[in-house]
């Protein structure tokens, strides 16, 4: 069982599609506030053109914030140092967010800051690219790499854990029950990565979108896209795989 990430080598031997890049890349970090920091508990986000932000406290002094760009050079040139990271979105990429989501990078644990490219496989690869071979097989970012914009590449990560358990209990041999477990993965892999990749891309404006394509790509964002779409792709998250263990005549699970 390959479980090794976006840049899996066990997807490699079984000749699954190398990821591709979405253009786009993020900047991650947590901010620390030791006396606290007197934020509502809610996720506020910023757009603009090629650019998204947001922050969310997750604890009374500890504030999880992004921003996702349109991949540019500078990117390369910051590489792993943080204080070139945060100096680029402070002065740079993020110079016209609001104060208060600057002062919370400026915040910012230099041991969880990191700036990446958004990695995802094509959803035509994840549904007809070779994912088993024999008892070999992959989960998480190894079978189905996305964009972050549904928040669900954990959640589907876990989802695959359960399903391949549950094929692999009910098959007569491990390699039947990895067949079985991707062909059940397949499609609903491959619609988060869609859906995550449009999310993402229509809410930023369309990457490297300009003139009248890029104006229409926001009316679509703002009039349809949030209105109409989103509630349908965030639907999808309330997914149930079903039991580990299916239950028995009486209704329950052998484990109760």
């Amino acid at each position: 069982m390959g479980c090794d990430g976006v840049h899996s080598v066990v997807s490699q031997w079984l000749g699954l599609s190398e990821p591709a890049s979405s253009g786009r890349s993020a900047v991650r970090g947590l901010a620390v506030y030791p006396d606290g920091h007197g934020l509502k508990k809610e996720l506020r986000q910023f757009l603009s053109e090629g650019l998204r932000a947001g922050m969310v406290p997750i604890s009374d002094t500890d504030v999880y914030w992004f921003l996702v760009n349109n991949t540019v050079p500078a990117e390369q040139e910051a590489g792993t140092d943080p204080a070139k990271i945060l100096r680029e979105v402070t002065d740079n990429l993020g110079r016209h967010m609001p104060a208060e989501y600057l002062d919370v990078a400026r915040h910012s644990d230099s041991g969880n800051l990191s700036w990446a490219p958004l990695l995802y496989r094509a959803p035509w690869a994840i549904l007809r690219g070779p994912a088993a071979r024999g008892p070999v097989t992959v989960a998480g970012d190894a079978f189905h790499p996305m964009t972050p914009d549904m928040a669900q590449g954990g959640c589907s990560a876990l989802e695959d854990a359960v399903v391949l358990a549950r094929a692999l209990s009910r098959a007569a041999t491990p390699a039947d029950g990895v067949a079985s477990y991707v062909a059940e993965r397949r499609g609903r892999a491959a619609w988060l990565v869609a859906g995550a990749y449009l999310s993402g891309w229509v809410q930023q404006g369309g990457t490297n979108v300009r003139g009248v394509r890029g104006y229409m790509v926001r009316l679509f964002r703002d009039w349809i896209f949030y209105r109409f779409l989103f509630p349908r792709l965030a639907d999808t998250m309330w997914f149930d795989c079903g039991d580990l263990v299916e239950p028995n005549a009486e209704g329950k699970t052998h484990s109760e």
